[in-house]
């Protein structure tokens, strides 16, 4: 086994120094008429069994340009296959051979979930990474989640699976959700979830509830600053407060409102320390979409196939362009470290069945603005009238 493995570590050794040479990954030295090649220094070759994966640990010699060997991923590519990650320095890197390719055929399993989810105070779901683990993401300590993805991709699903896996997770007691649907699909599918405080659609009733929502946040500051702690989370335990999860889809249908712009900077700015999340999700997110100061504030940024190069770097998400049609549910993720997963797949069927033991009855059920031809508003029920933080901006 010890000779099996030695052998191993030699191969990736030598496959690494034709990688550099083809890839002009080294610097020369003349001794008379002779040119001696000097390759970048290999530290350690790890075969990681249990993570489905090699990684292999190398530094640059000085003088070498660090920007060559982004330039020349193809060539780590061609090496290595696909399945690779390259990251590093100035100096010093690490190249991960994964085993195995990313699932094209990843189904939702919220069992397979909770292992990942136990330790996470506010769960974003991402996907599935190279090494067959779970990435799962607190918007907590990354705030703010923007997801893109033309027509076709899997940004549905995705959304489905950051929405159903919160409310499996965290109790209606810990959160409240506000979803506001830019054209009335999207969201239908958790209007009646007791987590689910109001589903909208209509400029005037998104400013409600993003009115509303900065009125609860102005009122979390106040108590913030009367015990003197920096997050919600710390306060008494007399006066805990939930997470709130603001939620819209299609987000072009709200460009031109500057009222809802300014909304969202001043959410995605001050919502962090009071345990207020925004998800934003549209088919592009270039400037006529979200104003580039809110968008600096999002920290999770996931791009499945993007409609072109320009919107997906402008996530930081280069090659999301690239994705195949085929490919539902593949991204591209930012959050600090670029990396590509699979996002797993959730049918609309399979989501309606997983979040029914959490709608509320048909007698309870919370109303919502509907827009109408005569524009008649909506009156919430009782049951939402007794609710703490009282949806007064209804009436």
């Amino acid at each position: 086994m010890q000779i099996k493995q030695y052998l191993y570590k030699q191969k990736m050794r030598n496959k690494l120094l034709d990688c550099f040479r083809s890839s002009g990954i080294y610097l020369t030295v003349k001794r008379g008429d002779r040119t001696i090649y000097i390759y970048p220094k290999i530290h350690a070759v790890v075969n990681k069994e249990k993570e489905n994966c090699t990684e292999i640990k190398f530094t640059l010699l000085n003088g070498l340009d660090p920007s060559e060997v982004k330039k020349k991923m193809f060539v780590f590519q061609q090496y290595f296959g696909r399945s690779i990650d390259l990251k590093g320095d100035l100096k010093k890197y690490v190249l991960t051979i994964y085993h195995s390719a990313l699932s094209t055929n990843l189904v939702y399993k919220f069992k397979e979930l909770q292992p990942y989810l136990e330790s996470i105070k506010f769960p974003i779901v991402v996907g599935q990474k190279k090494n067959s683990r779970y990435l799962v993401l607190d918007a907590l300590e990354l705030p703010h989640v923007i997801i893109q993805g033309v027509s076709g991709s899997g940004k549905s699903s995705a959304i489905r699976v950051i929405l159903t896996t919160l409310i499996k997770t965290l109790r209606p007691e810990q959160l409240d959700i506000y979803c506001i649907d830019g054209k009335k699909a999207e969201f239908q599918l958790f209007k009646k979830v007791e987590h689910v405080q109001a589903v909208v659609h209509s400029n005037k009733h998104a400013k409600n509830i993003l009115n509303h929502v900065c009125k609860i946040m102005s009122e979390r500051e106040d108590l913030q600053e009367t015990f003197d702690v920096p997050h919600i989370d710390d306060l008494p335990e007399e006066h805990k407060q939930k997470y709130i999860l603001v939620a819209i889809d299609e987000m072009y249908e709200y460009m031109d409102d500057k009222a809802i712009q300014e909304k969202i900077i001043k959410i995605a700015s001050k919502g962090r320390s009071v345990g207020i999340i925004l998800l934003l999700s549209a088919q592009r997110f270039d400037a006529d979409v979200i104003d580039t100061k809110a968008r600096a504030n999002f920290n999770i940024r996931i791009s499945l196939r993007a409609v072109d190069r320009v919107n997906a770097r402008l996530l930081g998400t280069d090659g999301a362009e690239k994705i195949k049609g085929d490919n539902f549910g593949r991204l591209i993720l930012n959050y600090g470290d670029v990396e590509e997963l699979q996002s797993p797949h959730l049918t609309y069927e399979k989501a309606k069945k997983l979040l029914n033991p959490f709608f509320v009855s048909k007698g309870n059920a919370k109303e919502v603005f509907e827009d109408t031809e005569n524009k008649t508003e909506s009156i919430v029920n009782k049951a939402i009238e007794k609710n703490d933080n009282k949806l007064d901006f209804f009436l």
